[in-house]
């Protein structure tokens, strides 16, 4: 993200209270927000499940994606 366009509101002592920024910034900060929160659910998801991962009864998402690739890889082989 780029430095966003921001403002503040001050008391009358200058002491920075508030912040305002552009919409299209909010709504980037907002975006970033939710994907650091997913990776961070799913990394969490990950480490409470590792048993049954390495068990072999859950697969990880860079698991499933690897053997989509993998089988996409095989059928442009094939034809």
């Amino acid at each position: 993200m780029t430095e966003p366009n921001k403002k503040y509101i001050t008391d009358v002592k200058g002491n920075k209270t508030a912040v305002i920024l552009d919409l299209k910034d909010y709504e980037q900060l907002v975006d970033e927000i939710d994907e650091l929160n997913c990776a961070l659910g799913y990394d969490q998801a990950k480490k409470e499940n590792e048993k049954d991962i390495i068990a072999g009864k859950l697969i990880t998402l860079e698991n499933l994606i690897a053997k989509s690739h993998n089988k996409k890889a095989k059928q442009r082989i094939k034809v």
